[in-house]
């Protein structure tokens, strides 16, 4: 009983399936069913070589090349590349030194030498009619002008040193000749310029020795603390002007005459920033 229901079953579901094409119109096309719609790969129309063609001849966009940026110090970037190119010739040649790799350097050498001969014969064209950049102008090079420039700066230092010293003196720290050495000739100095500019020398001894050319020197009470000074190596020249407190260290370790006379007309009548 169980298996004629069975084909019972199939036989009615047969007979429905019949009724339903009988009643829709019997067809195979699955590319038109809603139910089957979809389901079939060949259901596309097939693609025509006309329209192959038109695919083709179609442009198709193109990505865009990316846009290269000016470096901001394009002149730096060229000669950072160039000293590379030159590094990288040294180093081949250094490593292998064939002919050919010896005589690349050589060339490039050559091209430098010529490139440092044209900067140079700009920068001496400019400096012709550009005083203002000429150094020649405000200190001479030729022998002759330089003696005259350096005679003509000696007057005027000199002239300094005499109004500075009809106002102000030298302060001169020392150490006694046996712990100091240069000391006693930078004493002997002192006594010289003494005789020559009039100017006032105040010795101080720092360690309670004797200095031969200042034998009634004063011994360091703590003043120079109270100054400032105490740190100062000797010799320590300074230049002082009396009743103010206001003190100038010329320099340490001993210092000729003539280094006296430049610093303290710098001092004096120099700008700062004009010169140092």
């Amino acid at each position: 009983m169980r298996g004629v229901g069975g084909i019972g079953a199939l036989i009615l579901a047969g007979m429905n399936l019949a009724d339903i094409a009988r009643a829709e119109g019997f067809t195979l096309d699955m590319c038109e069913s809603p139910s089957t719609k979809g389901w079939a790969f060949y259901c596309s129309e097939p693609v025509t070589d006309a329209e192959e063609e038109l695919e083709e001849a179609v442009p198709q966009p193109q990505p865009e090349a990316p846009v290269k940026e000016e470096p901001e110090y394009p002149a730096t970037e060229a000669m950072m590349a160039f000293r590379a190119h030159i590094d990288e010739l040294k180093y081949h040649a250094v490593l292998d030194p064939t002919p050919e790799n010896v005589l690349a350097y050589m060339e490039v050498n050559k091209e430098i030498a010529e490139r440092a001969g044209d900067f140079t014969e700009a920068w001496q064209r400019i400096l012709f009619s550009t005083p203002r950049l000429n150094a020649n102008v405000d200190y001479p090079l030729a022998t002759v002008g330089a003696n005259v420039w350096q005679d003509q700066m000696k007057a005027a230092r000199e002239e300094t040193f005499r109004e500075v010293a009809r106002e102000a003196g030298l302060l001169f720290i020392f150490d006694g000749d046996a712990a100091c050495g240069i000391c006693k000739v930078q004493g002997q100095i002192l006594t010289q310029m003494e005789e020559t500019y009039g100017v006032s020398i105040l010795a101080v001894s720092k360690d309670g020795g004797a200095n031969t050319f200042y034998p009634s020197a004063f011994t360091d009470d703590g003043r120079l603390e109270e100054m400032g000074l105490a740190a100062y190596p000797t010799p320590t020249l300074a230049l002082a002007k009396p009743g103010t407190g206001n003190v100038s260290v010329i320099g340490s370790g001993i210092l000729t005459a003539d280094q006296i006379l430049e610093t303290v007309h710098i001092l004096t009548k120099i700008p700062v920033g004009e010169r140092y």
